[in-house]
């Protein structure tokens, strides 16, 4: 009597793939609040008349990361003339620390070229960059995540055609009850 091989369990894949997800999400969060809890505690510097080009309705981000606060902007044709707040807006990304000015209006200083003197904080101190680059490390694995997937799931496909057609020879020839 000939004996089927019976198909391959891929529950234990499954259960690795959701559990390696899951080290990877807790272990990025943790990492990334680990270094948000050290940023206030660094120290600062200033960026004194950096040059934003045409600030629009759009926005124009300043050229260092992690700022903490922009101090004033001033008008680059007009030297010397101090751009009042209510013309402009500041966002500051939680995610980066990246500024983004943002002209308010048709005001007398949109599309102009503008400025701005503003303070980041330093991240060069190794509390805050060891957290940051190791949260930064696990972000990259999540953009090899989807090729392992794809290529477990060939594998398993591939496998399973080998075990179906595999073996085509006179072995189990006969009939089967």
């Amino acid at each position: 009597m000939y004996k089927r091989k019976t198909a391959i369990d891929l529950t234990d894949l499954a259960i690795g793939i959701l559990v390696l997800g899951v080290i990877v999400v807790i272990g990025s969060k943790i990492l990334l609040s680990v270094r948000d809890s050290r940023l206030t505690d660094l120290d600062t510097y200033s960026t004194t008349n950096e040059t934003l080009t045409t600030v629009t309705e759009t926005g124009e981000s300043l050229g260092n990361t992690w700022v903490k606060s922009v101090d004033v902007c001033n008008n680059a044709t007009t030297t010397g003339e101090v751009i009042p707040t209510t013309n402009y807006t500041v966002v500051i990304s939680e995610s980066s620390g990246l500024a983004t000015i943002t002209a308010t209006g048709a005001g007398d200083y949109n599309n102009s070229d503008w400025n701005c003197t503003y303070t980041s904080y330093n991240t060069s101190r190794p509390d805050w960059a060891l957290p940051n680059d190791a949260a930064t490390g696990i972000a990259e694995y999540g953009n090899w995540f989807d090729i392992i997937v794809i290529v477990g799931i060939a594998g398993v496909i591939l496998s399973l055609i080998f075990m179906a057609f595999g073996k085509r020879g006179d072995e189990g020839v006969g009939t089967s009850y």
